[in-house]
């Protein structure tokens, strides 16, 4: 005898959720976001290779604040390519792709022992490009194979395996520093080739998209691909899965279609690429990219044994994956808007001690010219930051312990200048400041990342992925990660030109006034996303911002769903794989 609905039955609307095969679900979460992974993986390892470009005289300081800046335009070309691709051949074939390019270029790059500046060059815009087409596709595939009750979490598991994936890097980086040399750069970048190896293995036997396989009237292998994921998968719940209404014929997003005007749409598109850009103006991606000289601006290292900077920089990369671990368990608890509330509040915070930091170990720092006509003009900077920034620049400390006195002067092997230094009593510092107030500056850096790690760095990547509907998330998806990689590129590229300029101290105070206006912008556009289905969240941009004022509340939104499930359970059919070929048909005569 059929089981009947019950709208009152708790236990009957749990049963009904699609049930997930755990362990294989689980194998193709963890191929799928390998492509995050290697993503933070390669972040982490250039981190570790600018130590042996240069050291080894393969890059200037300047070339290297380009490599990692300018190439990571090319992975907007990614994005929007990867919006093309993984439309005509699918979401599966499109990561493929993406993965070979990535092991095109890494191996490019690691070919040759001295290689020149283009060449890398070169390399890196093959291996950010095709970073790009993965990271757009991997979150549109998580989008539509996962059903809504995990899709949360599963989308901030991708965005755990990134910091996890620098954490690694930081290890491998740190082992090969130790056993071989820090100037060995080629197998710390080398290394992320097993990666590839790994994704492959597991990409293989990975199902395709049923929802893209349906959009294509490829009815019956959709069901098959569903059944490869999904336990005792019923009509209903493969209708449910495609989100397609109860109420109506079964043609997926064509009412969607009809409520989406022009309005709505824009401001979709305004808080998807919106909190992408909140997230990145705070500097973060800076951070990352230069943490080896945010380990030597906090007093780490003495510039001749690099392992006290890579556990710094390891350290920065264990807080980041930390952080965004801690929002996979709170983001279904606390809500989208509120866990990003409190992380920006928190990064702005920070954002303060690490600029009071800084200035209490530039207070060390004299105006004053030491020796006249000996000190080249381009050291003669007063703070002790701005100096370790200047090429060929040091510190001459005196009174370390109180970090009380010091000027910038001429530095190197060669130049007599430092070793005057040396011989009047001081301390020569090539490449870092050594101050009472190190500890604090870098506690600061920790909370810093800590904060952004738990909301700013995960949410905008979900609420991108999750609030446009099947027919749009192709087109808005590349538009919100190519955002993401032009401010990285611009923020990072920044970051490297100023902060040798005007001192790091007023870098992070130009990243701490933009994230005062990113607060604004999530108090006041921002909606909470977490209890709706993608192919109804547009119902909460319907109205304009002046109508609505911080958006659909949760509690709202959640009464709203439940009444609308009740309805949908008293007038379903039952449907049977002929009503689906039924309304593939039906869209057809829709389209022509």
């Amino acid at each position: 005898m059929p089981v009947q609905d019950n709208v009152n039955d708790t236990t009957l609307l749990i049963s009904n959720k699609p049930r997930v095969k755990v362990c294989r679900f689980a194998v193709i979460v963890l191929a799928i976001t390998l492509t995050r992974l290697l993503f933070g993986y390669d972040r982490g390892a250039m981190g570790g290779a600018s130590i042996g470009w240069l050291d080894n005289d393969i890059l200037t300081d300047s070339q290297y604040s380009e490599l990692v800046s300018l190439p990571i335009f090319a992975a907007v070309g990614g994005c929007l390519f990867a919006g093309y691709l993984q439309n005509k051949l699918g979401r599966k074939m499109a990561i493929l792709v993406s993965m070979v390019l990535y092991t095109t270029g890494l191996t490019l790059c690691v070919a040759f022992n001295a290689p020149s500046f283009y060449l890398l060059f070169i390399a890196r815009c093959i291996s950010n490009f095709s970073l790009g087409m993965g990271h757009v596709t991997s979150l549109v595939y998580l989008v539509e194979v996962t059903p809504a009750h995990l899709r949360g979490r599963v989308l901030v598991a991708n965005l755990v395996v990134m910091p996890f994936g620098n954490s690694m890097s930081g290890f491998v980086n740190l082992i090969i520093s130790k056993t071989v040399g820090s100037t060995h750069w080629r197998l710390m970048l080398g290394s992320g080739l097993i990666l590839c190896v790994l994704q492959l293995i597991l990409l293989l036997p990975t199902p395709r998209s049923f929802k893209w396989l349906y959009t294509r009237d490829k009815i019956q292998e959709s069901r098959r691909e569903a059944d490869k994921l999904f336990n005792g998968l019923t009509n209903d719940q493969f209708r449910e899965l495609l989100d397609i209404s109860s109420k109506s014929n079964p043609v997926i997003n064509e009412i969607s279609r009809a409520k989406l005007n022009a309005g709505t749409v824009r401001r979709m598109v305004t808080v998807a690429v919106g909190l992408i850009i909140v997230g990145q103006i705070s500097g973060f991606s800076a951070v990352l990219y230069f943490s080896i000289q945010v380990g030597h601006t906090s007093g780490i290292g003495d510039g001749t044994d690099n392992t006290t900077v890579f556990l710094a920089s390891e350290a920065i990369f264990l807080s980041n994956f930390f952080g965004v671990l801690i929002s996979l368990f709170v983001i279904d608890k606390l809500g989208r808007r509120r866990l990003l509330l409190i992380s920006q509040i928190g990064t702005i915070c920070s954002l303060a001690l690490i600029i009071t930091a800084i200035s209490l170990v530039d207070n060390m720092g004299m105006k004053d010219d030491p020796w006249p006509a000996v000190v080249k003009p381009a050291c003669l900077v007063n703070t002790c930051t701005a100096c370790v920034a200047q090429p060929g620049c040091g510190f001459c400390s005196f009174n370390t312990t109180l970090g009380s006195a010091g000027f910038c002067i001429d530095g190197g092997p060669s130049v007599s200048v430092a070793h005057r230094c040396e011989r009047e009593g001081g301390v020569y510092c090539p490449s870092h400041c050594h101050s009472s107030s190190n500890w604090f500056l870098g506690i600061s850096m920790l909370l810093f990342v800590v904060y952004f790690s738990i909301g700013l760095a995960p949410i905008p990547f979900v609420i991108a992925a999750e609030i446009f509907p099947q027919h749009l998330r192709d087109l808005f998806t590349s538009i919100s990660i190519s955002t993401f990689y032009i401010t990285t590129a611009l923020v990072t590229l920044l970051f490297g030109e100023l902060y040798p300029i005007i001192g790091m101290k007023y870098v992070f105070v130009i990243f701490g006034v933009l994230s005062i206006f990113g607060l604004l912008f999530v108090l006041l556009l921002v909606p909470e996303t977490s209890a709706k289905t993608p192919e109804t969240l547009h119902e909460l941009f319907e109205e304009p911002w002046c109508c609505h004022g911080n958006g659909y509340s949760r509690l709202g939104a959640s009464s709203s769903i439940q009444h609308e499930d009740d309805e949908e359970r008293e007038e379903v059919p039952n449907m049977q794989s002929g009503d689906i070929s039924e309304g593939s048909r039906k869209r057809r005569n829709v389209s022509n």
